[in-house]
């Protein structure tokens, strides 16, 4: 092609792309704009959540949400695993783990020979203690978010600021650029941040800090909110599904958390507490940072993460499980309150969401009569080993197993002459053919030229990303989770686990319920219409009709 034609074809295409442009801004420019955007993710909330504890929640929580909001009732993933990071990730970034790079909270780097988490950074130190759990950045996700996108609009004026218990549910939502991100350090029982965002907290953070609110909220027992005999949902309190607290002899109600609190330091997370002190802290992050009162739209991230870690801990047909959700629905209507007061309702959007769902406890579901089990990472991967070695009389060929995906031994394989591809063929068929509880089994060549017709190949083939995944992909039947015999789990591609709740609320938000399939990289798209703003650079997804439609 001729440089000058390039020139007229480029030409052209800018002009087009401009006229577009024009177009969208001068249709949408009396469109209302939210001076506040408020992002909840529930750690953990499966879809049926929501119904099954209707009838106990209050009007102000997620009832109030519902009945004047937007409810998409037919949300879900559609990658491979169903964990916490790949679920924010894919939430802010409008991508999947194949773009975005976040392929699960860890992954096994084959170089180092150990398994890498997600947010570490060591370039990065702590601020706010002496830990080193602030030793984090967003540097390992790959993709910009749509907080990231809001920044870069308007020139850095928005204020962005991610909160979670956890590091990775306030990291990857901020973004690259935001502000800032707050996360609760269990050593220190403070909110700290990383070097990456700032080199000292705000003084509000050191105030919040010095209220000592987990003691406070650890100084009494965890009685249930209503009386225990209602909990009709749940199974009953006493049974051998449920893990127990250090200290405990059976995981039953009331627990003693001002005994408990000196027998695990990880008591704190795994009440429904940790959801309230993030409620707080949200809330003193509005207020003091003037969120929603700047000339240009604010983003506040907001992860509640106790809901996941009391979910694993007891299962989801737990009556502590369900205390945990009538918990949290009150601390979502205390920050609408808040908003209602101090932002108004035609200033700020609220959407809610979660990042995965959740498996029922093995044990209980084959006593229920369900096809359950669960599957031991370290015997599977013996026996894959054992396998190989009496294949091609070697040792070790697979050096490890992770995230349900088989690593195998590179440096081996290379310095015997085997082929890579070979022993990942017969290691899959193997599995398959093998052991038990396989629903299918692809190998990393598979997943790149994307040749399956079965059902599940969409969602791991969205989860592979060549530098940071395995050989061979794993994918096990419904039911079956990984080293639980009590508690719960989740990582697979299976309704219960990629079912989840997705509500729109506030300004721009017409009331109103939809059944048509969304998916959860529609979530960025969407508010880039909400927000007039371009869509985030490797944005998958595509804008909610029924939300942008009015």
């Amino acid at each position: 092609m001729g440089k000058n034609r390039f020139i007229k074809i480029t030409v052209v295409i800018v002009l087009i792309a401009s006229i577009a442009f024009l177009f969208t801004f001068f249709l949408h420019k009396d469109k209302k704009i939210p001076k506040l955007v408020v992002g909840i993710v529930v750690d953990q909330m499966a879809y049926d959540f929501i119904p099954r504890y209707w009838d106990k929640y209050s009007e102000n929580g997620f009832k109030r949400l519902i009945k004047y909001g937007f409810f998409c009732k037919n949300t879900k993933l559609v990658h491979f695993p169903s964990y916490t990071a790949p679920g924010h990730s894919s939430i802010y970034t409008g991508s999947v783990p194949s773009v975005n790079g976040i392929v699960g909270n860890d992954w096994f780097d084959k170089k180092k020979e150990k398994v890498v988490y997600c947010t570490d950074d060591d370039t990065c130190h702590t601020i706010g203690s002496f830990s080193n759990e602030g030793n984090m950045s967003p540097s390992s996700l790959l993709s910009p978010t749509i907080t990231d996108q809001l920044a870069l609009t308007n020139n850095y004026k928005s204020k962005i600021i991610g909160i979670a218990l956890k590091d990775r549910g306030a990291i990857f939502p901020a973004g690259h650029i935001g502000s800032s991100a707050y996360w609760y350090d269990e050593t220190s029982k403070k909110w700290i941040s990383s070097s990456y965002y700032m080199n000292k907290l705000p003084y509000w953070v050191e105030e919040f800090n010095n209220k000592n609110l987990p003691d406070k909220y650890l100084s009494r027992p965890w009685y249930t909110f209503l009386p225990i005999e209602s909990y009709s949902e749940s199974t009953n309190d006493d049974n051998e599904f449920e893990e127990v607290y250090k200290g405990e002899e059976r995981p039953v109600f009331p627990h003693n958390l001002p005994e408990l609190k000196y027998k695990d330091m990880h008591l704190f997370r795994t009440t429904p507490f940790g959801n309230s002190i993030t409620k707080d802290f949200a809330v003193d992050a509005i207020k003091n940072e003037n969120l929603g009162k700047n000339e240009f739209t604010d983003f506040l991230c907001i992860s509640f993460s106790s809901t996941d870690y009391v979910g694993h801990k007891f299962g989801p047909n737990s009556i502590e499980t369900e205390d945990t959700y009538l918990r949290v629905d009150l601390d979502i209507a205390e920050i609408l309150e808040y908003l209602d007061n101090n932002i108004g309702l035609q200033n700020y959007l609220v959407f809610l969401t979660a990042d995965h769902g959740v498996c029922s406890n093995p044990e209980y579901l084959k006593r229920n009569g369900y096809s359950a089990g669960t599957f031991f990472t370290k015997v599977i991967l013996d026996s894959v080993n054992t396998y190989l070695e009496r294949t091609y009389n070697k040792n070790n060929l697979a050096l490890y197993f992770f995230n349900q995906q088989i690593y195998l031994n590179d440096e081996l394989i290379k310095e015997n002459g085997l082929n890579s591809n070979d022993i990942a063929k017969n290691t899959a068929f193997y599995i398959k053919n093998g052991i038990e509880g396989i629903e299918n089994v692809w190998t990393s060549e598979d997943l790149k030229n994307g040749i399956s017709n079965e059902y599940y190949f969409r969602y791991f083939k969205n989860g592979y990303y060549e530098e940071r995944c395995g050989d061979v992909f794993v994918n096990f039947k419904q039911y079956w989770i990984e080293d639980k015999i009590k508690g719960a789990e989740h990582g697979g591609p299976y309704s219960y686990d990629i079912h989840i709740p997705l509500i729109w609320y506030g300004c721009g938000i017409n009331k109103g319920e939809s059944s048509e399939p969304v998916e959860m990289i529609d979530i960025a798209p969407t508010l880039s219409k909400l927000l007039n703003i371009p869509y985030p650079k490797d944005c998958l997804g595509k804008p909610i009709k029924e939300i942008i439609n009015k």
